[in-house]
């Protein structure tokens, strides 16, 4: 009983961990929130997938793929260098053995590694979720002149490419999803910041 409210301690921490994706109110995306809005679409688009998948699957690993930075931290992808992954890769490791030592749950293991190897259906379904997010984010923050603070349109560059855009492709109502917010946030970055998107296409 004490190991498992140990976990829940550690559960509530990814409510205070931020990503760097704003909201419409202006503040920073909790990790949770994040994990939330993933299941959110997985449940809203499952009718629509061509290829069945488990839904039970899904929302769990949507609900435990970022686990880890409850204790490892967020590291946001512009700061992702091959050493600064790397590093990460270990912290994260080691928060999921310290995280899954707290619970008899083998299920629990089993998704986070199913959603590490990226080989089935489940899966990547839900990286594609994990990013699909971002663009939720990039249609609803309340200012987005906040993500051109960072690489010189690094996010703007990657949102709008085509090769980011195909990992979408095995999808196809997951790419209709994608273009049609493209098309949203491309009216946005015009209206309000007098951006032309066709600048970050390769």
């Amino acid at each position: 009983m004490k190991h498992l409210v140990d976990f829940f301690q550690i559960t509530e921490k990814l409510e205070c961990e931020y990503r760097l994706t704003r909201m419409s109110d202006g503040t920073k995306q909790a990790v949770a929130s994040h994990s939330w809005n993933m299941a959110m679409m997985a449940i809203a688009l499952q009718p629509f997938f061509k290829t069945p998948v488990n839904l039970e699957r899904v929302l769990k690993m949507c609900l435990l793929h970022d686990l880890p930075e409850a204790i490892a931290h967020d590291v946001p992808l512009h700061e992702q260098t091959p050493d600064v992954r790397a590093q990460k890769h270990q912290r994260e490791t080691a928060a999921i053995e310290q995280i899954l030592g707290l619970v008899d749950n083998e299920d629990m293991r089993a998704c986070l590694e199913e959603y590490e190897a990226r080989t089935t259906p489940e899966a990547r379904l839900v990286k594609a979720l994990d990013v699909l997010d971002t663009g939720v984010q990039h249609m609803c923050a309340k200012d987005l002149g906040y993500v051109a603070e960072y690489g010189d349109g690094f996010y703007w560059r990657m949102f709008f490419d085509d090769e980011f855009a195909q990992m979408f492709d095995f999808e196809p109502m997951l790419r209709r999803v994608l273009d049609e917010m493209r098309a949203r946030v491309t009216a946005r970055l015009k209206a309000e910041l007098g951006i032309d998107a066709m600048e970050f296409k390769k």
